[in-house]
């Protein structure tokens, strides 16, 4: 501590600063008033700086800066001691609550494991006392199931009673039977009986009508064939008609044609027969022999063709000599 304030004695001491303004500006011009009173000495009066001062300075603050490290150093180790002291306390503390700790977990997880298996027991007890319920349950249904069966059985006997008392009247007084169980079996018998010719009608019934149905459609099929052919016929007829129609219109035009192909047969012949003639006559006329055969009509007419137009050229001579 020494140390301490000796080391805050060498610092310099500033001044404090003021908070109100008005006095701080006052300090303000009593300084700047107080540094034009100082008196100024001159440079001579100082005193003169030698190397041997700045070396016995420079030794003295060595020699305190030694001293303050030595005290540095020596709280130091008290402090160390002290730290290694409370180091070793809590270390110490510490292995305390680690065995505590652990006895602690073994404890906390034994009570686990108790009370895990106290709840596993308990649901074991709670789902056993669940499944006995249902059980007791499921057993009272069951019991007022079979109570009323038992009644409504009670019930049935008395209401069958009487057909028990009838059934034992009849094999007494029938004599065909001996118990009741042969009156049930003649019964059974006759309704397998019963029911295999109704069975057996139903068959012929459904035979009987798909029968009816295909003769049905046999007829309906056979009516749209007749129908069909009938049209046939009809369209057949018709055409037949228009055929007589048009053979007898082609026949009178044959006939025509034949009439007229004897009219120009009988023209040509005529045409023919004249033309041979004129041939002849031209023939004769000129003195020539006939030289083209009778058949020969073409070059007859082209003789007689020739022979007109010398006519006309010398017709035409002969006007123009008569005119001159």
């Amino acid at each position: 501590m020494a140390t301490v304030q000796e080391e805050i004695k060498n610092f310099v001491q500033r001044a404090t600063i003021a908070t109100n303004s008005q006095e701080a500006v006052t300090e303000y011009f009593l300084s700047k008033q107080q540094d034009r009173n100082i008196k100024k000495y001159p440079e001579w009066d100082k005193p003169r700086v030698y190397p041997a001062l700045e070396v016995v300075r420079a030794h003295c603050e060595l020699a305190k800066t030694e001293e303050r490290l030595r005290a540095k150093w020596a709280e130091q180790e008290k402090k160390r001691k002290f730290m290694d002291e409370q180091w070793n306390e809590m270390r110490r503390q510490e292995l305390v609550l680690r065995e505590s700790f652990i006895k602690f977990n073994r404890f906390v997880r034994e009570n686990q494991e108790k009370r895990d298996r106290a709840d596993t027991k308990i649901k074991e007890e709670h789902d056993r006392q669940a499944r006995r319920l249902e059980e007791i349950k499921e057993l009272e249904e069951k019991l007022h199931y079979m109570n009323d069966v038992r009644d409504r059985m009670k019930k049935h006997v008395a209401e069958y009673k009487k057909y028990q008392d009838y059934l034992d009247k009849v094999i007494i007084e029938t004599g065909e039977f001996n118990s009741i169980s042969e009156i049930f079996n003649r019964y059974e018998t006759l309704i397998e009986a019963r029911s295999i010719l109704s069975e057996h009608q139903d068959k012929n019934l459904e035979l009987l009508e798909e029968k009816g149905t295909e003769m049905h459609h046999m007829t309906e099929s056979k009516s749209q064939k007749i129908m069909t052919l009938n049209n046939k016929l009809a369209q057949l007829q018709a055409r037949r008609d228009k055929a007589e129609v048009q053979a007898r219109k082609w026949e009178t035009i044959v006939a025509e044609i034949k009439v007229i192909a004897a009219e120009k047969n009988l023209e040509h012949t005529q045409v023919k027969t004249c033309c041979w003639n004129l041939y002849q006559q031209i023939c004769k006329r000129k003195e020539i022999p006939v030289t083209v055969s009778k058949d020969d009509v073409e070059q007859q007419l082209d003789y007689i063709k020739r022979t007109i137009l010398e006519l006309k050229r010398i017709l035409k001579v002969a006007k123009k000599h008569a005119t001159k």
